[in-house]
């Protein structure tokens, strides 16, 4: 059985080389889990998992709860010191039937957070540096809010506890003893005390840890400090003395301390300046500046703070006006819209009615173009009123019947034979008295025409 010993912060790769160039602290990173279990022998197929982590990284957390997981090992886990944040995710690698713990060891479950804000600082913010760290601050926190779900869902499965008390219990943010882990179902039973009675076979490492220890305080040495707590009391921690001697540690790495900033022991202290500084919870819970104290920081701030209001007074009132012009645009847009459909109406209308008018048109010019040839047809055969005349006159000399008498009678007279002298006009030669009539008759008529124009 191969022992994997996590005793660190889970950090990334990155991180934990300026951990140990820079400071000599150890850490813990996917890639180092990713070695042991590959150096591991084949034929060894069981990981007992030791655990004494106050967590860290939540990619690197998970990276190694599914290396554990795809290794296809047998994984037993024991809490031996604390088992905090990502390494109660790594605990969970292992079955609950072999999820172990010391007795005195303990276990904090939280919500998932950031160690700052991602945001840009400057001296003046205007409207749209405003409106750009809100999209940043809005992604920040459905990031956070995603991977609480997915922290939450994990519990839920690999201990079977109740998800509105987990929930209570991350939101709480404190440390828990084994026998509440056990009774969520994060263990299965704690490990009875087995006093050792031979020699420690690790003494070897025992040097080995005294040697690393020894060269840990020469670089120390060299960098002015005396021990480890110095250099993350310096990085992170300001100490600050009140005019009485007392001191108390505040946790900012620069900048003055703030009302909400981590601060402990608790107590109300007095600097030299005058400021009153009260630290309750172990959280800073107010300062109050001495009477007439305020210097010109201080005015600074209310002004810059006095700005932000007037700003965002002036953002309120111009996205109340912006408001009121969307809504009579949309007014607007409405009472276009329906221009729009009554508009469409009509022509939908309009192109029916000149569709039936051309109908109608196409109908009359068929009906014209019958009529034209109607009447041209009828103009053909309408009388003059020379012929007219001549039927009137064949009607009074005896109608059809005496005009074919007519046409059956032939006369013997050539000139050789017979002279006669005419009555009543000439006719002219070879036409005979019937044709003579007509010709006078017509030309009668033709002279009242005449006459008339």
């Amino acid at each position: 059985m191969a022992k994997l010993c996590i005793y660190n912060e889970i950090v990334d790769e990155e991180t934990r080389v300026m951990y140990r160039d820079w400071l000599g602290v150890d850490a813990v990173c996917y890639k180092d889990i990713h070695d042991f279990i590959n150096s591991m022998d084949e034929g060894d197929n069981a990981i007992d998992l030791k655990l004494h982590c106050p967590g860290g990284d939540c990619i690197e957390g998970w990276a190694i709860y599914d290396a554990l997981r795809q290794s296809g090992k047998e994984i037993s886990a024991t809490i031996e010191g604390q088992c905090s944040s990502m390494a109660t995710i790594i605990l969970l690698a292992a079955p609950k039937e072999r999820r172990f713990a010391f007795a005195n060891a303990r276990m904090c479950i939280h919500n998932p957070s950031l160690a700052w804000l991602d945001l840009c600082t400057m001296e003046r913010l205007t409207a749209d540096e405003l409106e750009k760290m809100k999209g940043k601050l809005d992604a920040q926190q459905l990031a956070l809010m995603e991977e609480q779900k997915k922290i939450l869902d994990l519990y839920v499965e690999r201990t079977g506890a109740d998800r509105q008390e987990l929930q209570d219990l991350m939101n709480e943010d404190k440390f828990v003893d084994m026998e509440k882990a056990k009774e969520l179902g994060f263990i299965t039973d704690t490990l009875a005390p087995n006093t050792a009675t031979k020699p420690n076979p690790n003494y070897k490492n025992m040097e080995k840890t005294e040697v690393k220890t020894s060269l840990l305080k020469k670089l120390l040495s060299l960098t002015g400090f005396s021990k480890i707590e110095d250099v993350e009391s310096t990085i992170l921690n300001q100490k600050i003395t009140a005019a009485d001697g007392s001191e108390f540690t505040v946790e900012r790495e620069d900048g003055d301390p703030q009302v909400g900033d981590k601060a402990y022991p608790n107590g109300t202290y007095t600097l030299d300046d005058g400021t009153v500084i009260v630290v309750a919870n172990e959280v800073i819970e107010s300062i109050t500046p001495a009477d007439g104290s305020d210097d010109e920081d201080v005015n600074a701030l209310k002004q810059q703070v006095a700005d932000l209001t007037a700003q965002v007074e002036t953002l309120t009132a111009e996205n109340a006006t912006l408001k009121e012009e969307k809504a009579t645009l949309e007014s607007e847009k409405g009472s276009l819209e329906q221009q729009v459909q009554s508009l469409t109406t009509d022509k939908e209308n309009l192109t029916a009615a000149v569709g039936t008018l051309t109908s109608e048109k196409e109908a009359l010019v068929n009906d014209k173009a019958t009529l034209e040839a109607e009447k041209e047809s009828l103009t053909q055969a309408q009388k003059t009123e020379e012929e007219t005349a001549i039927l009137d006159t064949v009607a009074k000399a005896g109608g059809k019947a005496w005009l074919e008498n007519v046409c059956k009678m032939h006369s013997t007279f050539h000139p050789g034979n017979r002279s006669f002298v005419e009555k009543g006009g000439q006719r002219l030669e070879g036409e005979t008295r019937t044709q003579q009539l007509l010709r006078e008759q017509r030309e009668r008529q033709e002279a009242k025409r005449n006459a008339r124009k």
